[in-house]
């Protein structure tokens, strides 16, 4: 292979990136010891490569459990001849080895470079059993920050990369420590690795950064890559800052569960407040962040909207805010009636066909009785029309609308949520009722049964 660096042996002292791995090592792995897994993503370049020698070291000391993957995304002729490399590598230190191909779509709306690495974190998050770590340095860290700054990021973007992600436990330990260390690393340690050539073509945003803007800002500030990488440090801890501020907000402006925010109490707060605690709630969902046209909209709006006024602004692709009651929900754009007819037959769960699922949990009274029912199985039905239930004794039968107005079920959600029938009976609507001669008497086991969103 002509693309792998083999390098001499090299007399110099370099700086102490062993020192530095440890010390990230213990400062954000709690308790780590043989059940602690760490899953290196492992592409054979000039990071992972030193990477993986570090942790294997490491392994000796510490005994947590090592493995290394390598995602095959077929985009270089040399891929197979990488996937050899890799395993080869591993093998050679005793660490155990995966490899997983993804296929990418050139024509993804998130550009080769987004979809590629979309699709290696969706790849390596499956495989997660513990801890993931990833090879970026201080170099990357730059990277990113410049091109967030380019892209008109706000604070959590060019926030750049944590060190540690809690939310999914990725554990990036080299990100204070430069490309030129590491290369002089693996010449004094004679750590072979591969070169993708693809990261010299400029036509890719990060690799003209790379190889352009940064030489040129570096050429008058030696110190750059520190100074930028402690920038996206910087703008971190506001970033966290804000986020301590809308979670102190989100007890008094938002649900319990989070579905939704109370607008007559967000008219109280200043517009920065507004923005932020909005922004927070959406990361909540993973929700790309909407742009700051949007968001001023979307506070124009709120700040003017009247009782019972319709408010339904689309803030990415897929989502929309709206109002109903004096409540901000998040929403599918496109969502359609739903249409299907299932039998359920004793399952825990039934998944259905707008990304929701039911829930049928036994409980020693209340929920619903199958043995007043006189039947083992039901059918669940999506909204027809003209439906009525009965949830108690001494009302009369209530039509759905009725139920939902007084349950304030959104417009939207209505003819989402499934319908439970025994033969032609309407007996249950999950999070709702239950017909009152089909309930569960004191100490007979029922089923309660929830609706979720999947």
């Amino acid at each position: 292979m002509d693309n792998i660096v083999k390098v001499k042996n090299e007399d110099k002292n370099v700086d102490k990136i062993e020192d530095k791995i440890t010390q990230s090592f213990h400062a954000n792995l709690k308790q780590p010891g043989e059940q602690t897994e760490l899953l290196l993503g492992l592409s054979g370049g000039l990071d992972s490569s030193v990477l993986l020698f570090l942790l294997a070291k490491m392994q000796v000391k510490f005994k947590f459990n090592l493995k290394a993957i390598h995602l095959h995304h077929g985009l270089n002729s040399a891929a197979d001849d990488w996937v050899k490399f890799c395993k080869k590598k591993c093998e050679s230190l005793g660490i155990h080895f995966l490899s997983e191909k993804i296929k990418i779509n050139r024509d993804s709306v998130l550009g080769l470079e987004g979809e590629a690495r979309k699709l290696r974190y969706e790849a390596i998050v499956k495989k997660q059993k513990g801890i993931v770590v990833l090879g970026h340095h201080q170099n990357d860290q730059a990277e990113t920050l410049l091109l967030q700054l380019f892209r008109g990021s706000g604070l959590k973007g060019l926030s750049a990369m944590p060190e540690f992600d809690s939310r999914r436990n990725f554990w990036r330990p080299m990100l204070n420590i430069k490309r030129h260390t590491l290369e002089v690393y693996a010449k004094v340690h004679k750590i072979e690795y591969i070169i993708d050539e693809s990261n010299q073509d400029e036509q890719f945003d990060r690799n003209f950064i790379r190889q352009k803007v940064l030489p040129l800002i570096q050429s008058r500030y030696s110190a750059s890559i520190e100074t930028i990488s402690r920038s996206a440090s910087n703008i971190a801890e506001g970033h966290n800052l804000n986020n301590l501020i809308a979670i102190d907000d989100s007890k008094i402006h938002m649900s319990v569960d989070g579905t939704y925010l109370f607008i007559d109490s967000l008219k109280k707060l200043p517009k920065l407040r507004v923005i932020n605690l909005i922004r927070w709630w959406l990361s909540l969902d993973n929700l790309l962040m909407p742009s700051k046209k949007n968001m001023d909209e979307l506070y124009r709006q709120l700040k003017d909207i009247k009782k019972d006024s319709a408010l339904n602004l689309k803030i990415s692709k897929d989502k929309s805010v709206r109002a109903y009651h004096d409540k901000l929900f998040i929403v599918n754009s496109d969502i359609k009636p739903s249409s299907y007819n299932f039998n359920w037959s004793g399952e825990d769960e039934l998944h259905l066909p707008n990304n929701t699922k039911l829930q049928f949990i036994k409980k020693n009274s209340g929920g619903l009785s199958l043995s007043k029912l006189g039947v083992k199985s039901l059918k669940i039905k999506s909204r027809a029309g003209g439906e009525k239930l009965k949830p108690f004794p001494d009302q009369p039968s209530r039509s759905l609308k009725y139920l939902f107005q007084n349950a304030d079920i959104p417009l939207w959600e209505r003819d989402q949520i499934p319908l439970i029938f025994a033969k032609k009976q309407l007996v249950a609507i999950p999070n709702l009722g239950i017909h009152h001669e089909y309930q569960s008497s004191e100490g007979e086991i029922g089923y309660q049964i929830n609706w979720l969103r999947e």
